[in-house]
């Protein structure tokens, strides 16, 4: 047995191990979840992170978790959208939620949040087609970059040849040679 941070004793061959694999992901999900509310706090141009108010955490969650609105409920964890890629969207969409801020009137922080959550949630497709394009023309381009490379190497190696046998013909034919 192995005695936990948490002041729990855990099985060391499967218990510990599955508990230690939990605490990396829940740690990995918090800083995720942090910087997703950096970003909110940013975008919305919010003064603190601790303004965001706590009933707007659940719709965020609701996309993490992937719920599930209508047939037959069941738990699903963390099987949605990832943080990141929320993140992502809402930098994606940052002029249309700057067009919707100027633009409209809202009753509250509350109901700005959930519009541009909307917003957002109707972009993620949207993000993720942008971003695999980009990668697919980043790759593209490295390959590209790689193969001139390449090329100039190829190049410089049959321009060195050629100058090499020039010079060697040069040197060769001698003008005294010509009069005898």
């Amino acid at each position: 047995m192995k005695y936990g941070e948490d002041k729990r004793y855990y099985h060391v061959e499967y218990c510990y191990e599955k508990y230690l694999k939990v605490k990396e992901f829940k740690a990995k999900e918090r800083l995720e979840m942090d910087r997703l509310a950096n970003t909110i706090a940013r975008i919305h141009k919010l003064k603190k992170v601790s303004t965001i108010p706590n009933t707007f955490y659940p719709y965020i969650q609701e996309l993490r978790n992937d719920s599930v609105l209508f047939g037959k409920v069941s738990k699903r964890y963390k099987q949605g959208i990832t943080y990141q890629t929320i993140e992502n969207t809402y930098t994606y969409c940052s002029e249309k939620i700057e067009w919707a801020r100027g633009n409209k009137e809202f009753k509250n922080l509350m109901s700005e949040l959930k519009y541009c959550f909307a917003i957002v949630k109707n972009n993620i497709e949207n993000c993720l087609r942008d971003e695999s394009k980009s990668a697919k023309q980043k790759a593209e381009t490295e390959i590209l970059i790689n193969h001139v490379d390449s090329m100039r190497v190829v190049n410089k190696a049959i321009n060195s040849a050629q100058n090499k046998k020039v010079n060697e013909s040069k040197e060769a034919l001698d003008i005294t040679t010509l009069f005898d």
